[in-house]
């Protein structure tokens, strides 16, 4: 049985002008067709322990892994993290929470 998933990303973004231009506007339709939701997208997230990274928070939600998988690696969605990468940011980490509550035996 599939499960839900989230990616947290947090990214240092050199223009959010260039960054909501060239990446934002065809990032959603491609998030949608592996069935991604974007539940949050800000420059005003708030560290509450230890050291924040970046300028930029994200949080998105799949669901399944597989689906998550799918959209990262995906042909269409290679020349944005491109650009993302190498051209509006200097620097990201992304995370794969599964939707689960882990219980330490």
């Amino acid at each position: 049985m599939a499960s839900t998933v989230y990616i947290f990303g947090q990214m240092a973004v050199k223009s959010y002008e260039d960054y909501f231009t060239q990446y934002g506007s065809p990032f959603l339709p491609i998030l949608q067709k592996f069935q991604g939701t974007l539940l949050a997208a800000t420059k005003n997230g708030r560290t509450l322990e230890g050291e924040a990274f970046g300028n930029w928070t994200v949080l998105m939600q799949f669901p399944s892994k597989e689906m998550a998988y799918g959209f990262v690696t995906s042909e269409e969605y290679a020349p944005l993290m491109e650009l993302r990468v190498n051209q509006l940011t200097d620097g990201a980490h992304a995370v794969l929470i599964p939707g689960e509550i882990a219980v330490m035996e």
